[in-house]
C-alpha cells in the first residue's frame, strides 16, 4: 500500500499487529509498486469525474454505478471481466434485458442452473488462463518500460537531490523541480533507497530512485 496517512496511523498499524497483518509499503510518489490496485483506481476515479461533471458532492451516489461498469468491462490484459472471473460466468446487461439479446430469448431455468453449476466448476482453470495472459501482457509492459528507462545506480553515502512534488500556490510554475541535498543512508533495494538529512537526521520513508538524481557538492 502507499503511505498515505490512512495507511500509516497508528491506529491502523495497532489494528494490523491485533490480528496479525503485515503491512508493506510502496515507496513516497511511486504508485507503480501496487499495481493493479493502482490501476483500479484510476479506473474509478476517471468513471467517477466523468459522471459527475462539476457536481463533485454526489461522488458517493455514482460509485455504484462506476464499480459496476467497471466490473463488467473487458480488460485487455486478462480477456475476462472482473465479473466473470468472480461469478464464473458472463454478466447480464441491462440493455440486454431491453433488447432481448439471444441469450435471453433463449433463457430457461431448469438449463441454465445446469449451466451455472457447469462454469462453477470451470471457474479456477479461468482464473488460471486468466493469469497466465495477465503474466504475458505484464512482461510486455515490463520490457517497453526496461528499454526506455535508463539504469539509475545510486550508491549508499552518495548525496542526491530529490524531485519536488509540492506545489507553491505564490511560484506556480516556478516551483523548484529539485530539493535536497539529501545523503543515501541505506540501499533497500535494486531501485529504493533510504534517505536522511544533511545534519544527519534519518528519513523514515523509502524513495525510488526515478525521482532522485545525484547531487555533487562544491
Amino acid at each position: 500500500m502507499d503511505q498515505g496517512t490512512q495507511f500509516t496511523s497508528e491506529d491502523l498499524q495497532a489494528y494490523c499487529t491485533q490480528y496479525g497483518i503485515l503491512l508493506r509499503y510502496a515507496s513516497v510518489a511511486y504508485p507503480q509498486a501496487n499495481g493493479q490496485a493502482e490501476a483500479a483506481n484510476k479506473s474509478i476515479l476517471w468513471g467517477l469525474k466523468t459522471r459527475l461533471g462539476q457536481a463533485k458532492g454526489r461522488w458517493v451516489e455514482e460509485l455504484p454505478h462506476v464499480l459496476w461498469a467497471h466490473r463488467t468491462t473487458y480488460k485487455t490484459s486478462t480477456g475476462e471481466t472482473p465479473y466473470a472471473l468472480t461469478f464464473g460466468t458472463d454478466v447480464v446487461l441491462p440493455i440486454e434485458m431491453e433488447l432481448s439479446s439471444y441469450r435471453i430469448q433463449a433463457f430457461h431455468p431448469d438449463e441454465n442452473q445446469i449451466e451455472l453449476t457447469h462454469d462453477l466448476h470451470l471457474i479456477e482453470e479461468r482464473r488460471e488462463e486468466a493469469l497466465l495472459r495477465l503474466a504475458a501482457s505484464k512482461e510486455r509492459i515490463a520490457r517497453y518500460y526496461n528499454a526506455k528507462v535508463r539504469n539509475r545506480p545510486i550508491r549508499e553515502g552518495e548525496w542526491v537531490l530529490r524531485r519536488n512534488f509540492k506545489h507553491i500556490p505564490s511560484q506556480g510554475k516556478f516551483t523548484p523541480q529539485w530539493e535536497g541535498p539529501y545523503k543515501v543512508r541505506k540501499v533497500v533495494g535494486p531501485n529504493t533507497v533510504k534517505l536522511s538529512l544533511r545534519d544527519g537526521q534519518d528519513m523514515s520513508r523509502t524513495w525510488n530512485t526515478m525521482h532522485l538524481r545525484r547531487y555533487f557538492t562544491p
